[in-house]
């Protein structure tokens, strides 16, 4: 008759606590990391109404050695987060201004001679497409009006509103006074009636609102930005083929 010695113990040793099947104990310090993961739990994703709303972005994890989150990435960044409909809003406010001047000097009076008198020097004054010169006056304003409220809606991303609002407008205007300065002193041999006069106000106006704010936020409130993301990080350069070069790098 075996003995008690040799008969298989009921209750299991204290060490199998932890036991898995096929007999294979796992260390109670395999079991710790699941833990910690479930007390450190990621934090919830900001949404997506709310990035659209604003250019500051949430703190970026694991930042490489030599780079830091200054103002002038933040809105380089936010660039990415800028949906893509206002892009193209952008592009048609610019461009349908632009079809506002080109439109304009379709309504200037057409004379022939350079010597007016009687009722061919009245009709410098006089329209001669009412419905177009409405037409261009709609375009001008939509694409004005459109611009001014997309520069509201983005005005802390400064690279945004220089790159997509300012700069074509610039360009689209100065457009817009050599298209009117040609017909005046093309067709009209530099005679200047009610309408050519109208358009090349608003033309040169719009020209000058726009280079007045490039000199701002390129050339002053940027370039403050630049530098101050230069003593932060290090001057950078754009490198031969735009892959981005750090040439001095704070420690």
């Amino acid at each position: 008759m075996p003995s008690a010695l040799n008969r298989p113990s009921l209750n299991p040793s204290p060490s199998s606590s932890r036991s898995r099947p096929y007999g294979r104990t796992v260390p109670a310090t395999q079991l710790a990391p699941k833990a910690q993961e479930a007390d450190h739990e990621p934090p919830p994703p900001i949404p997506a109404k709310q990035l659209h709303h604003t250019t500051q972005r949430p703190p970026l994890p694991n930042i490489p050695a030599g780079y830091a989150q200054t103002r002038y990435v933040n809105m380089l960044l936010a660039l990415d987060d800028i949906p893509q409909m206002f892009n193209i809003m952008a592009s048609f406010f610019t461009w349908i201004l632009l079809a506002g001047f080109v439109l304009f000097p379709g309504t200037f009076t057409s004379l022939q001679q350079q010597q007016l008198a009687g009722v061919e020097a009245q009709l410098l004054d006089v329209v001669s497409n009412i419905p177009l010169y409405v037409i261009a006056w709609i375009c001008t304003g939509i694409g004005s009006v459109g611009m001014i409220w997309l520069w509201w809606r983005w005005q802390r991303n400064y690279v945004w509103i220089v790159n997509r609002i300012f700069v074509p407008g610039l360009l689209n205007s100065l457009a817009g006074v050599i298209s009117v300065l040609s017909n005046i002193y093309g067709v009209q041999h530099g005679t200047y009636s009610t309408t050519s006069e109208s358009a090349i106000i608003v033309t040169v106006a719009v020209a000058v609102v726009c280079g007045c704010l490039i000199l701002l936020y390129q050339f002053w409130l940027l370039r403050n930005i630049k530098k101050e993301h230069n003593r932060e990080v290090g001057v950078e350069h754009a490198g031969e083929h735009g892959e981005g070069v750090l040439v001095n790098e704070r420690k």
